[in-house]
C-alpha cells in the first residue's frame, strides 16, 4: 500500500491497483526527494509539475508539504482516473490540474512552475525528449528546480540548458537534481 509519508497528510493512501500503468517511487526515494529540495528551495505555495505521475505520489507528498498547486501529466488514462481518486479523498481537487499527454508535448501553459518531477519508467528513450520539451515550453519558471528519477544505471545526454546539482542513487534508483541554465 503506498501511502503519503510526510506533512500535512501524512500515513493517507493514494490510490493504486492493478490499473495502474507506472513503477511509484519508493518511499525511501521520496522522502530523499523532498529532503534534497527542502535543502534547496520552499515548497510552500509553490506551483509543482509532475511529468509521468503514474500514481501521484511525488505530486500529493509536494502538496502535503505545502506546495500550492500540482499540475499532473500522464499519457495513461487509467493512471490520471487514480490519482483523480486520491486529489478527491485528500480534498485537493482544487489543487490539481490532470493532464492527459506525452510528457515531451506538453500544451500551452497554465501557470508556471517552481519544481518539476520527471519519473518515467527506467532505461526508457523518455528523459532526453522530455528535458528537450520543457526547454521548448515556458512551463518552468527560471529558478525552478527539475528532479529526475531514473534506473541507477541509467545514462543519457543532458541538454545544454541544464546544470546537474547533485546524483544520488537509492537501491534501484537515481536521483538528479537539474536547474535551467
Amino acid at each position: 500500500m503506498l501511502r503519503i509519508i510526510s506533512g500535512k497528510y501524512s500515513s493517507r493512501k493514494i490510490e493504486t491497483d492493478k490499473s495502474l500503468n507506472a513503477r511509484p517511487t519508493m518511499a525511501q526515494v521520496r522522502k530523499a526527494i523532498f529532503a534534497i529540495l527542502a535543502y534547496r528551495k520552499s515548497l510552500i505555495d509553490s506551483n509543482v509539475l509532475d511529468l509521468f505521475c503514474g500514481s501521484g505520489s511525488l505530486s500529493f507528498e509536494a502538496l502535503s508539504l505545502g506546495a500550492k498547486h500540482s499540475f499532473m501529466v500522464d499519457l495513461n488514462y487509467n493512471n490520471l482516473q487514480l490519482v483523480k481518486r486520491t486529489a478527491e479523498n485528500l480534498k485537493v481537487t482544487d489543487n490539481v490540474t490532470l493532464i492527459c499527454c506525452s510528457a515531451d508535448r506538453l500544451p500551452k501553459v497554465v501557470e508556471r512552475c517552481d519544481f518539476a518531477f520527471i519519473a518515467p519508467p527506467y532505461n526508457s528513450s523518455f528523459v532526453e525528449p522530455t528535458l528537450a520539451g520543457l526547454v521548448n515550453s515556458d512551463w518552468l519558471t527560471d529558478e525552478a528546480l527539475i528532479m529526475l528519477e531514473i534506473g541507477k544505471d541509467e545514462e543519457f545526454q543532458l541538454d545544454k540548458n541544464y546544470n546537474i546539482i547533485l546524483k544520488r542513487i537509492y537501491g534501484a534508483a537515481k536521483i538528479i537534481l537539474l536547474s535551467k541554465n
